[in-house]
């Protein structure tokens, strides 16, 4: 049978298990299973452990579940609370000033976290029920927050770009740099408009100010200030060499643990309890997904799809940008209908040699590939911050929580567009390292 025909098949039996309910490591897992037996016949099916081992010894796979570890002793402090108050203190003087403390704050606790739905989930306790008691329309208190909180997959360090990083071969400390302006692109992109809302329509954000002393800032600082240092060791000892991504993730975990134990005193043993039962299970999940993934991407490399895309396209003789922007709409498409972590896994493999003959560096197009993620994180049917802040906040409406988002979209592909012109804001720092 013709590769191409393999491929299909195999591209058939996973949407078909899909749509029957079945998970997405399962569903891929089984397809990718059949096209290799389909290829191969059943010896080949004898190389499968040798495909795992090898794709899952990695020491690098080892920082996704500290980083998670990390992100869930935060999650469980008061901490989310004490950034958000910190931002309304110092940006009390503001247009929409508790919507813009939500992105500053929810940028913070993405650096903490790396994962949108706890930045969501956290920063959203606090932010939306005190938008809405001061008047802000449900749309723009509920947006904000959703789309602020996907910014933890952008903002180092991201669990998305461990694994981009893993499945691309790409240096994972280069990727974490790569992401800094970008990620500050996007979050000043959402306080302007925040800020131009509010003065168009003070109605939609109410003016809400009041004298704060100087003692008050100053005081909320010293609230947050450890957590902050957390922050600049973890990424500060990748950036300068010191650690590896790995190290340093084992370096964050332990520090989230001091912090919560020793600074909060907010750790109890039904906490920790609950804290590694939610590790184990998240971390799970993604390597149950790297695993089938592994299966797909080593169909793909001997059905050589790749390579034969690379052909397709060339004979197409459609211009870099004009393939760019078909392959953005893929992603967009594509993660509206799959989560993150099966976004990265099974696209990569596929676009990234497209992207390569095309002259895209790989390190850029692993910061398309997430903020492509970030939009998918807030765009339904599966856009899981939009049902946390449904969650957290059932007095309003999924629909107004889609509307209020929306707005983020657009900015998230605007900073796209920025960025595919001016590559060197993602290229700039990896090339100081």
């Amino acid at each position: 049978m013709e590769p191409v025909f393999i491929f299909y098949l195999v591209v058939i039996s996973f949407a078909i298990l899909m749509v029957a309910g079945t998970p997405i490591f399962a569903s891929l897992g089984v397809a990718s299973m059949l096209g290799i037996f389909i290829y191969g016949g059943i010896s080949a099916l004898g190389g499968i452990p040798d495909i795992l081992y090898r794709g899952l010894s990695s020491y690098s796979l080892i920082s996704i579940p500290l980083f998670i570890l990390m992100g869930e002793v935060i999650a469980r402090t008061s901490i989310g609370g004490k950034l958000f108050n910190a931002f309304i203190l110092w940006l009390n003087r503001l247009p929409g000033n508790l919507a813009v403390a939500s992105v500053g704050s929810s940028a913070v606790f993405g650096a903490m976290s790396g994962v949108s739905v706890a930045g969501a989930a956290t920063i959203g306790r606090f932010a939306i029920p005190e938008m809405l008691k001061r008047g802000y329309a449900p749309t723009l208190a509920s947006g904000t927050v959703a789309a602020a909180g996907a910014l933890a997959l952008l903002i180092p360090p991201s669990i998305g770009f461990v694994l981009y990083g893993e499945v691309a071969g790409q240096s994972i400390g280069r990727l974490f740099t790569a992401a800094v302006i970008p990620a500050i692109l996007i979050t000043g992109l959402m306080v302007l408009y925040v800020s131009v809302i509010s003065n168009i329509n003070p109605n939609a954000a109410p003016r809400v100010s009041r004298d704060v002393l100087w003692s008050q800032r100053f005081r909320a600082i010293a609230d947050i200030w450890s957590a902050v240092l957390l922050i600049l060791i973890v990424l500060g000892t990748i950036y300068f060499g010191i650690t590896t991504p790995t190290e340093a993730a084992g370096l964050g975990a332990v520090g989230a643990f001091f912090i919560a134990g020793i600074f909060y005193r907010e750790l109890s043993f039904a906490k920790v309890f609950e804290i590694f039962r939610s590790t184990a299970v998240t971390s799970g999940m993604i390597m149950l997904i790297l695993i089938a993934a592994l299966l797909f991407g080593y169909l793909l490399t001997r059905l050589m799809i790749p390579q034969q895309l690379v052909i397709l396209v060339t004979e197409l003789s459609l211009p870099a940008w004009a393939t760019l922007i078909l392959v953005v709409c893929f992603l967009l498409i594509i993660g509206m209908v799959l989560d993150i972590v099966s976004v990265i896994v099974i696209t990569t493999p596929i676009l990234l040699p497209l992207m390569i003959s095309l002259g895209y560096d790989p390190i850029w197009f692993g910061v398309i590939i997430i903020i492509s993620c970030e939009v998918a994180a807030i765009t339904p049917p599966v856009g899981l911050n939009l049902y946390v802040i449904k969650g957290i906040a059932p007095s309003v409406s999924l629909n107004d929580i889609i509307r209020g988002a929306m707005p983020f979209v657009v900015l998230q592909i605007i900073a796209i567009i920025i960025l595919a012109l001016f590559p060197s804001l993602a290229l700039w720092l990896p090339s100081m390292m």
